[in-house]
């Protein structure tokens, strides 16, 4: 099955870099902890480490991501971006603003938003998952990131705990959804976003973020990672860098890393 959908996919790329250099299997434990080994052999910018099923899938903040084999896409993708590391985190924005407007042409008339910083939503439950990892970093301005990305393609049923959170492109559209046309389109829009982001046309990026942004203008409560701390405020936009840009009661502030929950 796997080698199938691998060759599909190679049928349909029409991409300059990304998915051109693949690894495809049925069973890993990590795909990121397998594209971080492949990068650290040197594994060319836009290889793809793919997956029918992660044993140990992560999400962000140390999170568990789970899976129903081969209902999904599990991926991760080499990145070595010319960019200054303090940048880094624009390749997050253009992640989530590619899987989105991928999204879109296969759940219409729905439409995907976003939760800051990558999250994709489909009618308010998380359809998409990513993150963002250093792998290695050469400075100042060169470094190597794997960028995972785990999309709910055709699973319908979610563990209890995700039950009310997450949902599928099946779920949300009613019809199973072709995974290699949908990794082909999806590859493509995340070379298209992250090599906009690296040639000085960044602003068009944040701005097709912002206008999916699901909680702009909305009171909003980031809870710092790993700690008890929080910050709310109304959520105004993201900085040139992909911070988020928060109006609090003691004045405008900039967040970088957090969980947020809108206020309803």
């Amino acid at each position: 099955m796997a080698s199938s959908l691998a060759t599909r996919l190679q049928d349909r790329l029409a991409t300059d870099r990304f998915g051109r250099a693949l690894r495809w299997a049925d069973e890993v434990d990590s795909t990121n902890e397998r594209a971080a080994a492949w990068a650290a052999d040197g594994a060319p910018d836009g290889a793809v480490v793919c997956a029918e099923h992660q044993t140990d899938g992560r999400g962000r903040h140390g999170r568990a991501w789970t899976d129903t084999r081969g209902q999904n896409l599990l991926f991760s993708v080499v990145l070595r971006p010319q960019m200054p590391p303090d940048r880094l985190g624009l390749l997050s924005i253009a992640a989530g603003v590619a899987v989105a407007e991928t999204v879109d042409a296969f759940v219409s008339p729905h439409r995907a938003a976003l939760k800051w910083p990558n999250d994709v939503l489909l009618e308010g439950r998380k359809a998409c998952g990513m993150l963002l990892e250093s792998s290695l970093a050469t400075p100042p301005h060169s470094s190597v990131v794997v960028l995972g990305v785990g999309l709910n393609v055709n699973q319908t049923a979610f563990p209890d705990a995700l039950a009310d959170t997450a949902t599928s492109l099946c779920l949300v559209s009613g019809r199973r959804v072709p995974r290699a046309p949908l990794l082909a389109r999806l590859l493509a829009a995340l070379e298209r976003r992250s090599d906009a982001v690296q040639q000085g046309r960044a602003a068009a990026v944040r701005s097709a973020y912002e206008e999916r942004l699901a909680s702009l203008h909305e009171p909003t409560t980031l809870h710092v990672p790993n700690t008890n701390r929080s910050r709310s405020g109304t959520v105004q936009g993201i900085t040139p860098t992909g911070a988020l840009r928060l109006d609090t009661p003691e004045g405008p502030t900039t967040v970088h890393a957090g969980e947020a929950t809108r206020h309803r």
